[in-house]
């Protein structure tokens, strides 16, 4: 019988306190794991921890900062040995043309999106390591790491960085029973995308969408309630896209 139970495993969910990041960590609770849910926010993340229930514990953590990400990795594991890492700390805010960006723009971005993701990733991996123990780890990407997407080409190029560190890791280190795979989501429902939405762009953007809607944050959290369990025990190396048929444009 196919397994979907994460049943005695702890998660360290990076941006859990709302959006996509907190829909996995509700999802991993409700498939049996203990999850530290990390963001910038204290307030934010509390609440979020406080919602989730016993099996939450909130660590505050910015991932661009790296001496936060060694002491986040340090701090969860002290908890108990980390069995899953979910990198989904992302930021998109800068709906520019690419020579509108400026350098601060250009590296902040790249900073939380691939720096964080790919140092927090070697953080978890080296602990399992040394404690020989499997892990899974799994990478929040987007559609525009596959496809050009008009005032997201510096987003788009972390998110692909992202894709290709995926398939690295995953590649260096099956021999020591570390998968890493990526889920490339496309719009998820958030304040952000209403908004675009409700635009004279609206229109246009939902009609690209071959099943002429965005996705809820619940839809990507299954996919990545899949990718850490045993049900996915053959899976490594891969992007998942959830788009629904976004890039089939």
């Amino acid at each position: 019988m196919t397994d979907f139970s994460l049943e005695g495993r702890t998660a360290l969910i990076t941006g859990g306190s709302r959006g996509i990041g907190y829909a996995i960590a509700k999802a991993y609770v409700d498939a049996g794991a203990r999850v530290v849910i990390t963001a910038r926010g204290k307030q934010a993340l509390d609440e979020a921890a406080q919602s989730l229930g016993a099996n939450a514990i909130a660590v505050p953590c910015d991932v661009s900062n790296y001496d936060d990400v060694v002491e986040t990795v340090a701090d969860a594991w002290r908890l108990g040995p980390i069995d899953i890492l979910v990198n989904n700390a992302g930021i998109s805010p800068y709906y520019k043309r690419l020579e509108h960006v400026t350098p601060e723009e250009y590296q902040q971005v790249q900073d939380v999106n691939l720096r964080g993701a790919y140092f927090m990733s070697v953080g978890v991996a080296k602990r399992c390591f040394e404690a020989e123990r499997p892990g899974t780890i799994v990478n929040i990407s987007s559609m525009a790491g596959t496809i050009p997407l008009e005032r997201q080409g510096v987003y788009g190029a972390a998110k692909a960085g992202l894709d290709q560190i995926t398939r690295s890791m995953a590649l260096e280190w099956a021999d020591r029973k570390i998968r890493v795979n990526a889920i490339a989501p496309g719009w998820v429902e958030s304040d952000l995308v209403s908004e675009l939405f409700e635009s004279r762009h609206g229109e246009r953007l939902r009609a690209d969408v071959p099943m002429g809607r965005v996705a809820t944050p619940e839809e990507v959290a299954g996919m990545a309630v899949y990718l850490a369990c045993d049900a996915a025990s053959y899976v490594t190396g891969t992007v998942m896209l959830v788009d629904g048929g976004r890039t089939l444009r």
